[in-house]
């Protein structure tokens, strides 16, 4: 499994305009637009770490030891759209937008994480409890449609909904008497299951 390095994306809201086939993409902000354009607007979103796989570990005999784990399945994430007012919008455009709008490459729609137990091994070097893992970012948010009528001002079309996704996953060790950074999965792991 490839690993990844997790990191603290900016949280500042933004809109992610889709445009019809014809028409090229502009600013979300500007008042005159192409008539018959749509732009979906991003509210409520959230990227939070998820732990999907897990494994305790002691380790107190006199020399370090490389392990090889399996770690469990303790959660899942599912790429999904689900349309709440009006018509439903295709599943690529509500996750391209939402991809563009939260600032993570995202899973497909019907794509799940690893449902099977996984391998990780690590290095334990001194006496202590080590947590093994797997996880990825849950990417989350609703969406409202806007058109473009007549080329002065976005209306809203009625369509409304709510996406979720799923990144790259992380898989890695950590030692429960270390400190690692907030930002990394490993900071999850550790203040929950250490």
């Amino acid at each position: 499994m490839r690993k990844t390095v997790a990191t603290v994306l900016a949280g500042a809201a933004m809109s992610a305009v889709l445009t019809t086939p014809a028409v090229a993409a502009s600013s979300g902000g500007d008042p005159m637009c192409s008539p018959g354009r749509t732009k979906l607007v991003w509210s409520t979103k959230s990227k939070p770490w998820v732990v999907t796989h897990k494994r305790r570990v002691e380790h107190f005999t006199t020399d370090p030891a490389k392990k090889t784990f399996k770690v469990d399945k303790i959660a899942e994430v599912k790429a999904s759209v689900t349309a709440t007012a009006g018509g439903k919008i295709g599943g690529k455009i509500v996750l391209a937008g939402l991809e563009g709008s939260i600032g993570l490459e995202l899973k497909a729609e019907g794509k799940v994480t690893n449902k099977k137990s996984e391998s990780v091994t690590y290095n334990m070097t001194k006496y202590d409890t080590y947590i093994y893992y797997s996880g990825t970012k849950k990417a989350k948010g609703y969406y409202t449609q806007y058109r473009c009528d007549r080329g002065t001002k976005w209306i809203k079309t009625g369509r409304y909904g709510k996406a979720q996704s799923w990144t790259t996953p992380t898989e890695g060790g950590v030692r429960c008497g270390t400190k690692p950074p907030k930002s990394w999965l490993a900071a999850v792991v550790k203040k929950k299951y250490c």
